[in-house]
């Protein structure tokens, strides 16, 4: 069974390392990554921006370092229904997808796929080497089922 990650703060890769990753560690990159880290939900780049402590950055700022932390495996840029990029932060260390609430937009990781047989099918039949995937899954989170 897939696990799904609750809470932002519960999973054990909470925080990643600027310094590893040849970054320095600066007030604007850590307030993007507390600004995601705190967010159930995947937020645009204008929601990150105001939601910073200090808005000593501009957004072009932001975007620059969404793209490095998506790079980095960090972060997620995710395509919105309404065709606004979002970003949300990725905690699982290798392939994940998310489950999305179609009623609140709240989001979880999901760690596994589940879908490598499937693919491999594909592969057999189509004779393309599939390289990569994207799966979007959509649902009602437990919260929205109890609200009704």
């Amino acid at each position: 069974m897939p696990t799904a990650k609750p809470e932002a703060h519960a999973h054990p890769r909470q925080t990643p390392s600027l310094k590893a990753a040849g970054l320095r560690q600066t007030p604007q990159r850590e307030a993007i990554l507390r600004v995601l880290q705190a967010s159930d939900r995947p937020l645009t780049v204008e929601e990150i921006w105001g939601g910073m402590a200090q808005q000593q950055s501009g957004i072009p700022t932001v975007y620059r370092n969404l793209e490095r932390f998506v790079q980095e495996g960090w972060v997620e840029s995710i395509l919105g229904p309404d065709q606004v990029m979002r970003f949300v932060r990725c905690c699982s260390e290798g392939h994940h997808h998310h489950l999305s609430c179609e009623r609140c937009g709240r989001m979880v990781e999901v760690d596994t796929c589940g879908i490598e047989a499937s693919l491999q099918g594909m592969e057999q039949s189509s004779g393309f080497r599939i390289t990569r995937h994207e799966l979007s899954v959509f649902g009602i989170c437990p919260q929205c089922q109890v609200a009704k």
